[in-house]
This record gives C-alpha cells, sequence and structure tokens, in this order.
C-alpha cells in the first residue's frame, strides 16, 4: 500500500464516526483525487446520492483539480450540493494532504436537507402567513456558500450535467453559434475539468456540433 492510500484510509473510519452521530440523512464520501473516473474510494450511507465506491468525481472535485477553487483554507463548509434525483444537500469538504501539504484527497460530507426545507417553508408559512414575505432574518453566505456541488458518480450522466449548465447560459441554439463562441465554450468547459474525463472531448463534440479534431484544436489553442 503506498504513503497516499494509507493516508487517505485514515479518514475511513473518521467518515464512519460523523454518519454515526449525524444520521442517516448523512452521507460522506472519500475521494481519490487522482483518480477522477473512480475518485470514489469509501462512502457511508451512499444510498442518500446513490453512489457507491469506484464512482467517479463531482464537478466540484474537478474545479479543484483544474485549480479554480481555492485551497487555501483547510477546508470549505455549508455549500449548497444537488442530487441527481433533484435532492437538495448542506455539504462541506475538508482537504486531505500528504506530509508535505500536497492535495492528495477529500472527505465530503453531504447532509439531505430536503424535508427539512419542505418543513422551513411550512413554518414560515405558519409564521407569517404567505412564504412569499422575506423572513425577518436573512442568512449571510459567505464565499464558501457561493460553491456548489453536483452528487452524480456516473461519468457520462456527470459529463452531460456540466454541459447542459454551460450551455444553458446562451441564448441561442448550438447551429447558431460562431466559431468564436464555440471556443470559448470549449474553454469554460476546460476550466470547469470536463476534459479530466474520459469521453469529455465525445460529448462536447456532439453537444457543439463539431468534430472532436475541432474540440482538440480548441484545446491546444488554450496552451
Amino acid at each position: 500500500m503506498d504513503e497516499q492510500r494509507a493516508i487517505l484510509e485514515t479518514y475511513f473510519p473518521i467518515a464512519s464516526l460523523i454518519t454515526s452521530i449525524v444520521g442517516p440523512k448523512c452521507e460522506v464520501v472519500i475521494h481519490d483525487i487522482f483518480n477522477p473516473e473512480q475518485s470514489v474510494i469509501y462512502i457511508a450511507n451512499g444510498h442518500i446520492s446513490g453512489r457507491k465506491v469506484g464512482d467517479g468525481a463531482t464537478d466540484l472535485v474537478l474545479k479543484l483539480l483544474k485549480g479554480n477553487l481555492n485551497q487555501d483554507k483547510p477546508f470549505i463548509a455549508n455549500y449548497i450540493a444537488e442530487g441527481p434525483n433533484g435532492q437538495n444537500f448542506r455539504s462541506s469538504t475538508y482537504f486531505i494532504r500528504n506530509r508535505k501539504g500536497e492535495l492528495i484527497g477529500l472527505m465530503c460530507i453531504n447532509i439531505d436537507i430536503t424535508e427539512m426545507k419542505i418543513a422551513e417553508e411550512w413554518i414560515q408559512h405558519m409564521l407569517y402567513g404567505d412564504t412569499s414575505v422575506t423572513p425577518l432574518v436573512q442568512e449571510e453566505f459567505s464565499e464558501e456558500k457561493q460553491v456548489t456541488e453536483y452528487l452524480q458518480g456516473n461519468v457520462e450522466d456527470l459529463l452531460r450535467h456540466m454541459i447542459k449548465t454551460v450551455l444553458g447560459k446562451l441564448d441561442v441554439t448550438k447551429d447558431r453559434l460562431t466559431s468564436q463562441e464555440k471556443q470559448e465554450l470549449v474553454k469554460a468547459l476546460n476550466n470547469q475539468g470536463v476534459f479530466l474525463l474520459k469521453g469529455g472531448v465525445s460529448e462536447v463534440a456532439n453537444s457543439l456540433g463539431i468534430s472532436e479534431p475541432t474540440v482538440y484544436r480548441y484545446l491546444q489553442k488554450l496552451k
């Protein structure tokens, strides 16, 4: 067993401890960031998101690998995540490092708050009579809470979700995109870490209506 794997495995009992304390609505996942297509090496209460050991990375993990999220802090806490069936999660991620301080893995804690949000709406209605009324106390969102994540372990579904999210911001259909716009989209998807996954080039080419060599050419221009 190499040193990296040994370090990651020391967090397995911690993950089990957390779920034992918080309960069955809490999922804890350990990711090996150097194997994004099968990054999940341990999961407790995986039935919540439907994931299992051997599943792939999330969009958040890919963003971390691309260096697009702040890694200076030891963790990011209390951001919003979405499950494959529309569940809502309050999530936090702890950065696991080796003895040199290099990032080697993640421990992600996901608490399913879907039913809590339904209860919150009912309580708001009971308190104020109209759920459209702004609550008297509003929560201040820190920088960490701007982070979002899609809890999907299937690589193909994750790719489609990430591409759809980026393309969904467009006002035109793919057949009306200019060459420059397509290059900008490839750049945006690259920044999201889409091309770290096997099949990313093929999926993007199909979604943009261009050939795979064209995607590779656009990527080469980014270097």
